[in-house]
């Protein structure tokens, strides 16, 4: 049995290094294969990322009128935090408010427009952030029917939820186009090194007749050319694995600037076991299943 299989690695690995182009052609189309299903990976966690980011900075605005007592305000940010639907509520007076602005603006042409009033125009908000972003319409609603409702001067939403959920019915839509694109390009890369494998199985057609003709199993024969594309796999994930985390480190920070923050490298090295795992599921799997059917044929006959 040990001799056995001891053979079938020794001979798939000649057969590996002997068919040099072919395996180079059947790696390289394995490898298109893995960095398919890898960038898909990477999309889904740049598509959550984009979202919790959006989702953070969305809220509803609560503006009070000028004279509000502080106390009615933060009465009312209890009440509001004890809702279920809430997960944050933020007060911001008015002289936060004024110093965010002038951070953010500071040396345009608002700036100059605020310099030339003698009081602070900002009001008292109160900031609301949901738990879902399907709840935010319910919360404008509870806001405007509150008892608080007098010493309100804007309850500003803008349908902020519904933009939300526009953009997850978006980007959905957006992962379900990737998904149908990596499964069509997957069974081409399929087609492909299967017919590459075959090309390489065909070229020892004789040696598969001579060893059915002294005896040799269905097994035995079958096992070098698994063998192979085990290889085949196993060098197409490596490269892959070795080409994404070169590009992760060297061009990351072009990365964020696209992707408007989402940290590829830091996503990589935080998920870095299932990336590999995944990358070698995908590269071994095709390189077996490829080779397994593509030497059936010799096998029936």
């Amino acid at each position: 049995m040990f001799d056995s299989i001891t053979k079938i690695i020794k001979n798939g690995w000649e057969g590996f290094w002997r068919q040099g182009f072919l395996t180079f052609a059947t790696s390289l189309v394995i490898f298109i294969a893995v960095v398919l299903g890898t960038s898909l990976f990477f999309f889904q966690g740049g598509i959550d990322y984009l979202i919790s980011e959006i989702e953070n900075k969305i809220d509803v605005s609560v503006t009070f009128k000028e004279g509000t007592p502080r106390a009615t305000i933060l009465e009312f940010r209890e009440e509001l935090v004890q809702l279920p639907e809430i997960k944050k509520v933020d007060y911001v007076s008015p002289e936060e408010a004024y110093e965010a602005f002038v951070e953010k603006n500071e040396g345009n042409q608002y700036m100059e427009a605020l310099e030339l009033l003698d009081v602070n125009p900002f009001l008292a908000t109160l900031r609301i952030q949901a738990k879902s972003t399907d709840q935010y319409t319910d919360i404008a609603e509870y806001v405007r029917r509150s008892d608080y409702i007098e010493s309100i001067a804007e309850v500003n939403d803008y349908e902020r939820g519904a933009m939300i959920n526009s953009l997850r019915e978006l980007t959905q839509n957006i992962q379900r186009i990737g998904i149908t694109l990596t499964i069509f390009l997957s069974l081409i890369a399929v087609i492909v090194t299967f017919n590459t494998l075959r090309l390489s199985i065909f070229s020892q057609k004789e040696e598969i007749e001579i060893m059915r003709l002294v005896g040799a199993t269905n097994g035995f024969i079958r096992g070098p050319f698994l063998f192979q594309g085990i290889l085949c796999g196993l060098f197409a994930a490596v490269f892959s694995f070795i080409v994404f985390t070169f590009s992760l480190f060297t061009l990351n920070q072009h990365f964020i600037n696209l992707f408007m923050g989402f940290d590829a490298l830091s996503f990589f090295q935080s998920n870095i076991l299932i990336i590999l795992i995944l990358q070698l599921l995908i590269g071994v799997g095709l390189g077996v299943l490829s080779s397994y059917f593509a030497v059936r044929k010799y096998l029936k006959n």
